[in-house]
């Protein structure tokens, strides 16, 4: 047996395995007993399947939490790739005499929206921008942009004399905003009055005057969204690189 051959059986073998351990395995045996379909002569087909799911749910945490476009190049590189994938999906399910739509209706979009995948990744997101508050990187960052007239286009009146204050409100800002995230996906939701509360201590707490603390707010809140998107980046790039790779260019 050719080495092509060999790899390619074992690669079968792993996403056959993985299948058997999905999350929605009842739902994709269920889909493919209802067709006649081994489950091992349908490796290819779910393993499109997941990438696609995959590409989804990053698209729908992106859209879902409204974070920036940090990458614009890659959102249409990303476009490309589904594409691609959805011609490869369209090859394995004529292959198996399989409906493109059925399939999509069925086990791509469920699997997109099945909070066993989703929330994995989100929780993974929240521990890295949790062990990003007390970062020196944090620190940087914060400091060299929240008094950045040109980028935000307004100024901190009270600045220069507080700087310390100024910051430890930042990341007090910062840690409200993952709070309130990680509330939401667990189900939970911060009552508008226990959130005002929160915010009125931290006011308070380090004596920042209203103009300046809504400000404050607002660079707290595109500083958490920016590094949500990164972070979501990162998770996701060996995604896309695994499509570029065995996808886009298979071997």
């Amino acid at each position: 047996m050719g080495r092509k051959s060999r790899l390619k059986q074992e690669r079968a073998k792993k996403q056959s395995q993985m299948a058997k351990k999905h999350p929605m395995k009842t739902e994709i045996r269920e889909f493919l007993l209802k067709r006649d379909v081994d489950i091992n002569n349908a490796s290819g087909l779910l393993y499109i399947v997941s990438m696609m799911a995959n590409f989804l749910i990053f698209r729908s945490i992106k859209e879902h939490s409204e974070l920036p476009n940090i990458r614009p190049e890659e959102a249409k590189a990303d476009e490309n790739r589904m594409e691609k994938l959805g011609q490869a999906l369209s090859y394995e399910c004529e292959r198996l005499n399989i409906e493109f739509q059925e399939i999509m209706n069925e086990l791509v979009f469920p699997m997109a929206g099945n909070t066993a995948l989703v929330k994995p990744i989100l929780k993974k997101i929240c521990r890295l921008l949790d062990s990003l508050i007390p970062s020196d990187n944090f620190r940087q960052t914060t400091e060299s942009q929240i008094e950045n007239p040109d980028f935000w286009g307004d100024s901190l009146m009270h600045y220069e004399d507080n700087k310390k204050n100024y910051f430890e409100t930042i990341k007090e800002l910062f840690a409200l905003s993952l709070n309130v995230v990680q509330c939401s996906f667990d189900g939970r939701e911060m009552e508008k009055t226990a959130h005002i509360k929160k915010l009125e201590k931290i006011s308070r707490t380090h004596g920042v005057k209203t103009d300046d603390f809504l400000k404050l707010r607002r660079r707290a809140t595109e500083f958490f969204r920016i590094a949500f998107a990164t972070y979501l980046r990162i998770e996701f790039q060996p995604l896309r690189e695994e499509v570029d790779t065995k996808i886009l260019q298979p071997a």
